[in-house]
């Protein structure tokens, strides 16, 4: 028994380090309501295309990377500036948590925002 677990998890870690990494892209089930999501809010999802082309034509926007601060470390977009966002700042934001993204995001309110994370979501 202990021999077969040993050999599930060694072949699960192995599908798991030798996989290509899950991507987001235009065909996936999830775009097109996320998209219509967005919209409704007054918000759009870009590409990673789109963004590379806006960041190299220098125009004015704050990047906000929302993963843990720990991840931000590990590595981001240059440029980008740090604030997690959680789940639960998905349907109300802190009074302390307003200000900080007041502060962060400055007075400019035609600048534009761009806020990413690992996962989507």
């Amino acid at each position: 028994m202990h021999e077969r677990f040993t050999l599930t998890a060694c072949l699960l870690l192995a599908f798991a380090l030798f996989s290509p990494p899950a991507r987001a892209d235009e065909n996936d089930v999830w775009r097109a309501s996320a998209q219509a999501e967005a919209a409704s809010d007054g918000y759009r999802i870009i590409d990673a295309r789109t963004l590379k082309e806006r960041l190299e034509s220098g125009a004015d926007m704050l990047l906000i990377d929302a993963r843990a601060d720990y991840e931000y470390a590990a590595g981001h977009i240059p440029g980008a500036r740090n604030m997690e966002f959680d789940l639960g700042d998905r349907t109300d934001l802190s009074a302390e948590k307003k200000r900080a993204f007041e502060a962060l995001a400055g007075p400019n309110r035609k600048r534009t925002l761009v806020i990413y994370c690992r996962s989507f979501r």
